[in-house]
């Protein structure tokens, strides 16, 4: 372990000189490949487009300093392998990680760009300098990444603690509402069109992906870029008024809706029955989530009520629950306690270049907006449209008297 952490404190050294010479007056100088440079992992970030606004729980951009997990490993006949060494990092293991679950911090995004940032993974081998991990030579690797919040099930030294097999590494999470779960891959095709000649500086239209990711294509330019997907479904609230509400006589309790908390997170996976993704635990018994609100005075208008609330994919029904007080109503305190369906069954198809999209249950990554309008304490109606992360995808008339079941 020592001799290899020595390797890379001189391999860093060689890496700054190169990058001395290639440069003159700031601009990047054509110059001959070195086979035998050694090449750092060098990494870029994409956290795919959702909603324009930006809330605490759910990420729609990279705020800088974002905690996310990284894995490399090697890649064999386009899967992963393990360790046979009980040390992971073993230079005589030929599958030794090569980054194995090792945390990271998200940069700053640039505002042309909000949704790509970089991150730097450094080796914790070393504890007295940044350092970069390094390609093995004639190895060739894939990589994955998670982001959890504070989803964390297991945890030492409040890092997640996933659990790796030659099938699948994933990790068990538990979410209360506010929490947003990312998952993120590369794309070997995409970044192997991305190599440059650096002979000429033009790029390099024939570079197989097989050598991606490795030193020969991080020589060429090449880098793996961690395109980041959102695993949960998301709900965000709005209370309208009806045209006979009398807003200042109304408070807001609480606001809930039901889901499944639990699940795992799959984040490799080389068992084709169980993909990358999130699996909601079935034997868990739906709990309320996020409890938005808490005395809070009704809305003057139309406006977003609280946090968005993320709850697990996979259902095609979602109770709702919401308390609401009147002044000078004397029955039970004023409060007022109406339950409501989201039906998957009701929703209407979105049309979008001609074809008809309908989500028969709540999809990961999807956005859904509910409004719900207040006329008094007797009556509730509900409406729900979906503008998710990756689209539109149609709406909901909701029953606001149905009882969930």
């Amino acid at each position: 372990m020592k001799k290899y952490v020595l390797y890379l404190i001189v391999a860093a050294a060689i890496v700054l000189s190169w990058n001395a010479c290639q440069k003159s007056g700031g601009e990047v100088v054509p110059g001959s490949i070195d086979e035998s440079e050694p090449m750092p992992v060098l990494f870029g970030s994409n956290l795919q487009p959702s909603v324009s606004t930006k809330s605490a729980g759910a990420l729609d951009k990279w705020r800088g300093n974002d905690s996310v997990y990284v894995y490399g490993l090697r890649r064999v006949n386009n899967q992963y392998v393990l360790p046979t060494s009980s040390d992971p990092y073993y230079e005589g293991d030929e599958n030794a990680y090569l980054i194995r679950n090792v945390k990271a911090k998200t940069l700053n995004v640039d505002s042309q760009d909000p949704m790509k940032g970089s991150i730097n993974v450094y080796n914790p081998a070393n504890t007295e300098r940044d350092e970069y991990f390094f390609y093995r030579e004639s190895r060739y690797y894939d990589f994955y990444a998670y982001y959890v919040d504070d989803a964390i099930v297991a945890r030492s030294d409040r890092n997640p603690q996933p659990t790796e097999t030659g099938s699948t590494i994933s990790l068990n999470v538990e979410i209360s509402g506010a929490q947003d779960v990312m998952l993120a891959a590369t794309d070997r095709v995409a970044d192997a069109a991305t190599a440059i000649d650096p002979s000429s500086l033009t790029p390099i239209p024939d570079l197989s992906p097989n050598y991606v990711y490795g030193a020969y294509a991080a020589r060429r330019k090449v880098k793996p870029n961690l395109i980041f997907d959102h695993m949960l479904s998301r709900f965000d609230f709005k209370l309208k008024k009806g045209p006979t509400t009398v807003t200042n006589e109304l408070e807001i309790i609480s606001l809930e809706i039901y889901s499944k908390s639990k699940g795992t997170l799959i984040i490799a996976s080389n068992d084709a029955s169980t993909p990358r993704g999130i699996y909601p635990d079935q034997s868990q018994v739906a709990v309320p989530l996020a409890v938005v609100g808490g005395s809070t005075a009704f809305p003057g208008g139309d406006g977003t009520y609280g946090k968005p609330i993320m709850v697990m994919p996979g259902e095609d029904e979602y109770a709702v629950v919401l308390k609401i007080k009147q002044t000078n109503y004397s029955i039970n305190d004023g409060i007022v306690t109406k339950q409501m369906s989201i039906k998957f069954a009701d929703i209407k198809p979105y049309t979008a270049g001609g074809v008809e999209v309908k989500d028969t249950k709540a999809e990961s990554g999807h956005q859904y907006s509910v409004t719900i309008t207040v006329h008094s304490l007797e009556k509730v109606e509900i409406d729900v449209t979906m503008t998710g992360w990756d689209g539109n995808h149609g709406s909901f008339e909701i029953d606001p008297d149905e009882l969930p079941e």
